[in-house]
Parts: C-alpha cells; sequence; structure tokens
C-alpha cells in the first residue's frame, strides 16, 4: 500500500548532454518509431538512451508486464537517467503498477513524461511523492506545434517551486476511472483535477463522471481543469446504432452537473487528444503553470 506522502519531490531540472531513457510500458514499438524518437532527444540537446528489448513484444505490449516493469525500475535506479520518456500510449501502463521500485523512484526521482495511458503511471508516482509531466509521448510529439514542443523542452530544464499551493494531478478520465479505489489514484484533496479523453460514448463519460462522485473525490478537489474531449459518440443511428436513443446532455453538460456547486471548471484547456498538448507538471502549482500553458496556443 502506497501512502499519500506530505509534500512532492520535483526531479531536478535537466542540463544538456544529460540522459532520457525511452520506454515502451504499454503497447509495442518498431524501430522506425525508435529512431524517430532518438533524433528528436538529440535535437533538444539531450543524450538518448535504448534500454535493451525496448522493441520487444508480446501481443500488444512491448514485452511481458515484468520486462516492461524492469526497464522502468532500471531507470528509477540509475544515477545518470535523467527522464523516462513513453514512446506509446494505448493499453498497459497500469498492469506494471505493483512491480515498480517506489523506494529507488523517491530516492531518485526521475521524469516520467507522457500521457493518455501513462496517466497511470503519473497516478503512482504522485502518491510515490514524485512530480512528473504531462505531455505528449515521443510518437505523437511532432504532431503538436512548435510552441508545445520547445516548452516539453524549456520545462525539463527549469526548476520547479511551488510548495504550498494547490498542485495539478490526474490525466485521462478512463484511466482514472480504472484507477478508483486503488491505491495508485492520484491524492486530489484539494488539487486540481485534469481531465481528458478520446472515443468515448457520452453515457460512459456519465458513468466515469458519477464514479468519481460516489467516490467522494469530486468533493475533495479544488476544481477541474478540462482539456480536449475528442472524438465522442452518442447512441444514435449517426453514430451507427439501429436506432437514435441519445443521451441528451454534452459532455461539458455532464461533467458540470457531477462536480458540486461553487467547485471552479476551466473549459477547454489545450492539453489531451485534440491539437494541442501543453506540458502540465502534475505535482506542481496550477497557478504557477496556466499562464505558459494558455500562452502556448496565442
Amino acid at each position: 500500500m502506497i501512502d499519500p506522502p506530505r509534500s512532492t519531490k520535483k526531479p531536478a531540472p535537466l542540463k544538456p548532454g544529460e540522459k532520457i531513457m525511452l520506454a515502451a510500458p504499454a503497447r509495442f514499438v518498431t524501430e522506425a518509431q525508435v529512431k524517430s524518437a532518438i533524433k528528436l532527444i538529440e535535437q533538444a540537446g539531450f543524450i538518448p538512451v535504448i534500454p535493451e528489448g525496448l522493441q520487444s513484444r508480446d501481443g500488444q505490449f512491448g514485452g511481458n508486464d515484468a520486462h516492461r516493469a524492469s526497464l522502468l525500475n532500471w531507470a528509477f535506479s540509475s544515477d545518470d537517467i535523467k527522464a523516462v520518456w513513453a514512446m506509446r500510449g494505448g493499453y498497459g501502463c497500469a498492469r506494471l503498477l505493483p512491480l515498480l521500485n517506489q523506494a529507488s523512484f523517491l530516492a531518485n526521482p526521475t521524469w516520467i513524461i507522457g500521457f493518455s495511458d501513462v496517466t497511470a503511471l503519473h497516478g503512482w508516482a504522485n502518491r510515490v511523492g514524485v512530480a512528473s509531466m504531462h505531455a505528449s509521448v515521443a510518437n505523437t510529439f511532432s504532431a503538436g506545434i512548435m510552441a508545445e514542443q520547445d516548452a516539453v523542452w524549456e520545462v525539463l530544464k527549469t526548476p520547479v517551486n511551488s510548495e504550498g499551493e494547490p498542485t495539478v494531478v490526474g490525466g485521462n478520465l478512463s484511466v482514472l476511472f480504472s484507477l478508483i479505489g486503488t491505491p495508485y489514484f492520484p491524492d486530489c484533496a484539494g488539487n486540481w483535477l485534469l481531465i481528458e479523453d478520446l472515443d468515448e460514448y457520452l453515457y460512459h463519460i456519465d458513468r466515469m463522471m458519477l464514479a468519481l462522485r460516489l467516490a467522494g473525490v469530486l468533493e475533495q478537489v479544488k476544481g477541474l481543469l478540462v482539456g480536449s474531449f475528442t472524438d465522442l459518440h452518442d447512441n444514435t443511428i449517426a453514430a451507427g446504432q439501429s436506432k437514435d436513443n441519445p443521451f441528451g446532455q454534452t459532455h461539458e453538460e455532464i461533467i458540470r452537473s457531477h462536480l458540486p456547486d461553487g467547485k471552479p471548471i476551466h473549459w477547454n484547456l489545450p492539453f489531451g487528444h485534440g491539437p494541442n498538448n501543453a506540458p502540465v507538471i502534475l505535482g506542481a502549482s496550477w497557478m504557477q503553470q496556466k499562464h505558459r500553458i494558455t500562452r502556448e496556443i496565442d
């Protein structure tokens, strides 16, 4: 069982020439994808680390659970590796959580970078007590606008100092939903909860928000930071159903209906599976990040 930390450690800022390890904690990766990610890291002035077995495959996963977890644990125990950048999301990160070495990670805080399914690793990091970065995975990085790409490297190189303020936690709503009731769900008490998602039915968004409410999560949060909700579906003929049975609410109306009165919501923020995915430090102050994040898409 992981106990909520009293405070959150911030990984040290990276210096030019330091090492970033590529990882496949969920879906498998190809040689072409690895070569592309290596180039991105080198162009940013850092040294890519390619662990042995990065291109392993076990079904849809990048190797079996023990293999994928061992690569992460190797990075956490290494003094030289300053960040771990997930190459893909998909599904599989949560399967690794019981296998990760929290003692090594806490003793040697390492940046975890990614989004979507990587939300599971962010939740684990939050509970261990280390900040992490919600940002594009390596395979989607080049699709982002240049300001957001530059921001990822600048955030990695900049010291984080935000003790005593409401911080940001969260990530992909579907992954958060799957972690409710586990020791890996992020500590939401008094903090801003970031949510985003894609390819979901409206009724299932309602189901997930209802679960957060019934679990008491939405009573605890400072407020919600809502990113993109893309490629949503409804129970309609237009969406491929045999008859029209629409849910009757937009995703904005669904989210608002479950949040207790008086809790603030910031809408349409530039992160998630949409055209924008600005880097957000989970475990750091929202107030100290929001101006940078909104400025990146101006």
